[in-house]
């Protein structure tokens, strides 16, 4: 699994996406949303249908791939938080009770997968879908009252801010996780099926508002 921090400064935040930093929560319908979405399974919006279908992937037939295991630690209050890899080094200095966990986790449980040509796209998608089966399957088996997201986007390198560092050309998958603790779920998913970037989302365990 490859970080990508160069890329990660450059990258344009698409506004459907994300919710604003400020109230770090979001409208009801995105709770009822997850309510509604089926446990355990990869979902495709729309945009990333099409995306696979050029591609000839079938999700179901992806399997899982050895990656980088989740780890779990509790902030500064008991609290616990679940992270990967070096989690762009958030929590080096403790994590204050007043942080905002769900939020910590989008921001440090970012991977990107870059491909700098038509005939890697395959590969990207297949191996994101394979990381998050995996992840899936930790989750699943490790922390089953846990509810956790895990969202992956499809990115065409349209909008990269500093076009003159990837000259030839550069798209890539941006792939997190993170629970979402009572109504915040960080993102905007009650439109999720009609974004225009492709992207699949998967919720493991059942979601419950419960988790602070």
């Amino acid at each position: 699994m490859r970080r990508s921090p160069a890329r990660r400064k450059c990258r344009r935040v698409p506004a459907a996406v994300y919710i604003k930093p400020s109230p770090r929560t979001v409208k009801s319908s995105s709770c009822a949303i997850l309510k509604e979405m089926k446990t355990n399974m990869i979902q495709s919006n729309k945009a990333m249908k099409l995306l696979l279908q050029r591609h000839k992937i079938n999700v179901d037939d992806v399997p899982a791939q050895k990656t980088s295991p989740i780890w779990k630690k509790r902030d500064l209050a008991g609290r616990p938080y679940w992270g990967v890899s070096d989690f762009w080094h958030l929590d080096q200095n403790g994590v204050p009770a007043s942080e905002d966990l769900s939020r910590l986790e989008w921001d440090g449980n970012e991977v990107n997968l870059d491909a700098y040509a038509e005939n890697q796209i395959q590969g990207i998608l297949r191996e994101s879908i394979g990381i998050i089966k995996a992840w899936m399957l930790q989750l699943e088996h490790e922390e089953p009252d846990i509810p956790f997201l895990i969202l992956a986007s499809y990115d065409d390198g349209a909008e990269l801010v500093n076009k003159e560092d990837f000259p030839d050309g550069c798209c890539s998958i941006t792939f997190r996780f993170w629970a979402p603790r009572g109504s915040n779920t960080v993102v905007n998913l009650s439109t999720f099926e009609d974004w225009e970037q492709p992207a699949v989302l998967a919720a493991c365990n059942e979601y419950t508002p419960s988790l602070r």
